[in-house]
């Protein structure tokens, strides 16, 4: 039983055990918020599979105090939906994941209660804010506009796959605002999720509770403020949608007002986006697009329910057709942040997952949540952010055995492997696949978009190694590279250039910038190594780095080219560089951060008992995660 209230906060710095999870347990760190019916709370989840943050959903005293039987009912309602949402493999990117249930003691006041709580994912904000409200206010403060198109289009084709779900499962969420979509990630990277069901309820609940069962003024439909609980349906939330895309594009309250909004939102009268001076440029100078996106906006947002799109992909669809037409975006958005340092004294790391005796990762690809995909001799496996889980075969439409995976957005990666198969993969199986004219190319990587450009690794028996590119779906001609023995790596360097990496027929480094389009390969100077093993980058800062054997680190940037080792000679197999510009690499046992080719560079972490190297690595501002080849997660992240 917890004791009363004694100091500021009852649950801080105590742990709550899993009611349904042997062995896992919650200890409570900081709090986060509170509102009408619950106090959320940062808190470290530990279990057999090791340490992570949490979030801690624990409904109000007061709440439980005036209705403890509908409060727990509430409670129960939002585990079974959010069960039902990432019950598959992988879950759906677009929604918060569910860890677990259970019930806390508390007494207060001469009551004895139990205190329902939820334990969430945490979505780690990184460099740009952890929620939507945060992002639309850092990018009109530092570019005097609200979302670009091809930003906007990104959130909305989350957002209608995140309300997709939610209907599916039969839950209408009742809340949608800024505020409640949770951002991870930047540039094609970003993530959203819907979060906070706080007040949502199964289709034919009729009864909610707490001071905050209304929503949010200026985002709820007019029908939430009647009587009749019958009138609330999926239509709401399509309205609430439509607020929120009003406010991305214009970083403004389509109803402002507090309480006035409600009654806004009840007359047919709706603003222009015309009406803002955060507009973005490429859509405020198409009169055409303007009226397009308006009127789609005001269907949306129509008091009359029956007058709104009938479903969540078909409001996307509605904006999709205008903001798709816009012209492309030159300006680069290059999130704001202090110059990189490299300096230790506030990190601290713990393990995320132990080694596992039956994996055994070859190419993993990470998306900005921290979970990924990967590749083992016997499939594909996801880690959920707490657990590697099979991937089913029979999403894979007959594609395997499957060589390589790679990230290539929100949800979405490339795979591909023999007889010359890449294709897209997401939640809804595979899509886009492609075949090379040659059956007996294997494809080893990829990096890029398929609808767009990409370039793929490829491997033929009795041939040196090639580039193949795919442009707008169709394959280029392939391009040998008859000085590399194997090419182990690649990463986007601009919008039509690559950065390759492996090992030339002489037995040392290989790299090179290879230009798709021109059909050129351009070597870049050799690094005193056996090999480059890995490389990433940041095409918005123009920015990669490879590492490889013995120490090797070649950093480009800005189209110069910078070698080195490191003079303890430690063997590189992976690496990745943040958004702010700082780069980190693995080895056996070891992770080092590091700003520069030469120098510059500290040993992070290491512990002599990890001996299997780290092969892949996430990292934001603050934040690092890394995985090794059996399966072992290790996460370090900035101390509060």
């Amino acid at each position: 039983m917890q004791p009363a209230p004694q100091g500021p906060d009852p649950f801080v710095g105590t742990t709550v055990p899993s009611e349904v999870r042997p062995g896992v347990a919650y200890r409570i760190e900081r709090r986060l918020g509170d509102g009408g019916t619950a106090i959320a709370y940062f808190c470290t989840r530990f279990g057999p599979e090791g340490t992570s943050p949490a979030v801690l959903k624990i409904i109000q005293p007061g709440i439980i105090a005036k209705s403890g039987d509908l409060a727990e009912m509430v409670v129960k309602k939002e585990a079974v939906a959010l069960g039902r949402i990432n019950e598959r493999v992988p879950p759906c990117p677009a929604v918060v994941r569910l860890l677990d249930t259970g019930r806390l003691d508390y007494a207060a006041r001469g009551l004895e209660l139990r205190l329902p709580w939820l334990a969430l994912e945490y979505v780690h904000g990184g460099a740009e804010g952890v929620t939507l409200d945060d992002r639309v206010h850092r990018t009109v403060k530092s570019s005097g506009y609200a979302f670009v198109p091809e930003r906007a289009l990104r959130l909305l084709d989350q957002l209608a796959e995140g309300l997709s779900e939610i209907h599916a499962a039969g839950v209408i969420h009742r809340d949608l605002n800024p505020n409640n979509i949770l951002c991870c990630g930047s540039g094609t990277a970003e993530m959203f999720k819907v979060s906070d069901f706080g007040i949502a309820r199964p289709v034919g609940m009729q009864a909610t509770f707490g001071s905050a069962e209304i929503g949010t003024p200026g985002y709820i439909a007019p029908e939430q403020l009647g009587q009749s609980s019958e009138a609330v349906t999926f239509s709401s939330d399509i309205f609430s949608a439509g607020a929120l895309m009003f406010y991305v594009l214009t970083g403004q309250d389509l109803f402002p007002g507090g309480m006035t909004a409600m009654v806004a939102a009840k007359t047919t009268e709706r603003r222009s986006i015309l009406s803002s001076p955060h507009l973005a440029p490429e859509i405020k100078d198409d009169p055409e697009v303007v009226l397009g996106l308006d009127r789609a906006l005001a269907a949306a947002t129509a008091p009359d329910a029956a007058a709104r799109p009938d479903s969540a992909r078909s409001f996307a669809a509605s904006l999709k057709m205008w903001l798709t037409s816009c012209p492309p975006t030159r300006r680069t958005h290059v999130p704001a942040g202090p110059t990189p340092a490299v300096s230790l004294p506030s990190w601290s790391f713990a393990m995320r997952h132990p080694a596992h005796a039956r994996l055994s990762l070859i190419k993993l690809g990470w998306d900005s949540d921290a979970h990924c995909m990967a590749v083992t001799p016997s499939g594909l496996v996801y880690f959920n952010g707490t657990s590697w889980n099979d991937v089913p075969a029979t999403e894979l439409r007959g594609l395997g055995p499957v060589r390589f995976v790679a990230s290539a957005g929100a949800g979405r990666w490339l795979i591909g492997g023999e007889a010359g198969a890449v294709a897209e993969y997401s939640r809804a199986g595979v899509t886009r696949l492609l075949r090379a004219e040659d059956p007996n190319i294997t494809m080893l990587g990829a990096s890029g978009e398929l609808t767009d450009l990409a370039v793929t690794i490829g491997q033929k028996p009795g041939s040196p190694p090639l580039l193949a590119a795919i442009s707008g779906g169709r394959w280029l001609k392939p391009f040998p590279v008859p000085n590399a023995a194997s090419l182990l790596d690649l990463c986007r360097l601009s919008d039509t250039r690559w950065l390759v990496a492996g090992r030339s027929v002489d037995g040392q480094a290989l790299a090179g910038i290879y230009a798709p389009l021109r059909f050129e390969f351009e070597p870049l100077p050799q690094v005193r190594a056996r090999v480059l093993l890995s490389c990433a980058s940041r095409p918005e800062r123009e920015l990669a780095v490879a590492v490889g054997s013995q120490g090797a680190i070649l950093r480009v940037e800005h189209g110069e080219a910078h070698g080195g080792c490191l003079a303890e000679g430690t063997d590189f197999a992976a690496v990745t560089v943040d958004v702010l510009g700082s780069a980190w690499a693995g080895g056996a046992g070891a992770l080092w951060l590091g700003n520069s080719a030469e120098g510059g560079w500290v040993k992070a972490w290491a512990h002599h008992e990890w001996r299997t190297p780290f092969v892949s690595i996430f990292a934001e501002p603050g934040r690092v995660v890394a995985a090794t080849a059996d399966g072992a997660i290790l996460e370090g992240c900035v101390s509060r």
